[in-house]
C-alpha cells in the first residue's frame, strides 16, 4: 500500500546481475522448501540455477542472506501486485474488498508459508536472523502503519470486539498462513475449500464484514 520508485534501466553488466540474483532465488526457493533451511545445501542452489557455487558469493554472504533475500523479494513482489489492484479504487469499501480478495487468492500459494514458517523457527532459536528478519519487516512497513492503514481502509468499528487495523491485517495473513500449512500437513482434514472459506470468515470478522 506503499508507493514503489519506479525501476531506472540497468546497463548489460547490471542486467546479467539481476539474472543471476533472480536465478539463485528461484532456485533457493525450490531446495529451501524440499529441505528446509538447516539441510538446503548453497551448492545444488548454484547447480539448479546453473550457476557456480561462487556465483552465490558473488550475491550473497551467507546461506541466511539467501534466505532472507528470497523472503523480501517474494514480499516486495507481492507489495507491486497489491499496489496495482487498488490503483483504480476509489473508497475505502472496495479498497477492503480487494484486499481480501487478494489475500483469498494467496490460499492456493502454500510455498510462501512453509518458507516463512522455515526460517521463522530458525530465527527464534537465533536471536541475530530475528533481528536481521524484523529489520526486514521494518523497512517494508510504513513508519505509522495504522495512519496508512486506515488512510486505504478505513477506520476500524467500533467496539470492545473491534481490532485496530494493523492488526486485522496481519492477523488475516497469519491465519491463513496457519491453515495452509495445517492443509498440507493434513490434507483429509484441510482442502483448499475450506481453507479460503475459513480464511474468509476471519477476514470479515475481523474487518466488521457483515
Amino acid at each position: 500500500m506503499v508507493d514503489e520508485m519506479p525501476p531506472t534501466k540497468l546497463n548489460k553488466h547490471e542486467q546479467r546481475t539481476k539474472e543471476t540474483r533472480e536465478l539463485l532465488l528461484q532456485a533457493a526457493e525450490k531446495v529451501f522448501v524440499r529441505d528446509g533451511y538447516e539441510k538446503a545445501d548453497l551448492a545444488e542452489i548454484a547447480e539448479i540455477a546453473g550457476r557456480t557455487k561462487g556465483a552465490i558469493y558473488g550475491q550473497f554472504k551467507s546461506k541466511e542472506d539467501v534466505f532472507l533475500a528470497l523472503i523480501e523479494a517474494t514480499a516486495l513482489r507481492r507489495r507491486v501486485t497489491m499496489r496495482d489492484l487498488l490503483e483504480d479504487s476509489r473508497s475505502t469499501e472496495e479498497n477492503i474488498r480487494i484486499l481480501r480478495k487478494f489475500l483469498l487468492s494467496l490460499a492456493k500459494d502454500e510455498v510462501w508459508s512453509l518458507l516463512i514458517l522455515e526460517f521463522k523457527l530458525y530465527a527464534i532459536r537465533h536471536p541475530e536472523a530475528r533481528e536481521r528478519l524484523l529489520d526486514i519487516y521494518k523497512r517494508m512497513r510504513p513508519q505509522d502503519e495504522e495512519t496508512e492503514y486506515i488512510a486505504h481502509l478505513g477506520k476500524p468499528p467500533r467496539g470492545k470486539q473491534s481490532f485496530t487495523r494493523t492488526k486485522a491485517v496481519h492477523a488475516s495473513f497469519a491465519v491463513l498462513y496457519a491453515l495452509q500449512f495445517e492443509k498440507t500437513f493434513d490434507p483429509h482434514l484441510f482442502q483448499l475449500a475450506d481453507v479460503e472459506r475459513i480464511s474468509a470468515t476471519v477476514f470479515d470478522t475481523l474487518f466488521g464484514i457483515k
